[in-house]
């Protein structure tokens, strides 16, 4: 069985694949570490969708966060384009997995409702993660502090706070199409993290 756990960037997706790990035994792989191998042999001019973000991040920061904040849609578009590009690296992976015999969660930004839908021959369940919260910001500089190696951890407030309307807006995009496929979307806001996790990984492996 293939779980896919799809969502936007920075609402917990890698946790909730690690719960999943030690419940279940079950491994998992990122979607980014397969779009940076893609990287590796593919040029922009080749595949451009998969390096959208990059793209996006090579603009000075002050328009990244004037796009981010005042047109959340815009910055939409290039994670999606980004994610339809990586999803290249996906289908095939979790078909030899399959073919191996061997159960797999798939997370990451990569894993969108419309590209799961597509799947033919594989077995597989799957669950989207969001956080709209008006305070998810906070959420995102927590994080990024905790984590040694996180980029963000040297982003500005200005920053963390549009990015963190990006991400809200994003998740509404991936709730209404999660539900639009009959897929579970799970609300991260409102509630102890730790029982979104555990609500999540139930929903998965149920």
């Amino acid at each position: 069985m293939i779980y896919f756990l799809g969502g936007p960037p920075r609402v917990g997706k890698s946790v909730i694949a690690e719960a999943v790990t030690m419940e279940s035994g079950i491994g998992s792989v990122a979607t980014d570490s397969l779009g940076a191998v893609l990287e590796t042999v593919l040029s922009p001019e080749s595949a451009p969708g998969l390096f959208a973000v990059s793209r996006l991040n090579e603009m000075p920061e002050a328009d990244r966060i004037k796009l981010m904040a005042e047109n959340p849609a815009r910055r939409i578009e290039y994670q999606i384009e980004e994610s339809r590009g990586v999803w290249r690296a996906v289908v095939p992976f979790v078909l030899r997995e399959q073919e191996e015999g061997r159960s797999l969660v798939v997370e990451g930004v990569g894993v969108l409702p419309d590209l799961v839908t597509q799947l033919e021959d594989i077995d597989y369940r799957a669950v989207f993660v969001g956080n709209r919260g008006l305070t998810h910001n906070e959420n995102i500089k927590r994080g990024a502090i905790e984590r040694e190696h996180d980029w963000m951890r040297h982003a500005s407030d200005e920053y963390i706070d549009a990015f963190g309307v990006f991400v809200a807006q994003m998740s509404g995009y991936i709730e209404k199409e999660a539900r639009r496929y009959g897929f579970d979307y799970v609300e991260m806001d409102g509630k102890p993290f730790s029982d979104a996790v555990a609500e999540v990984v139930d929903s998965l492996l149920k």
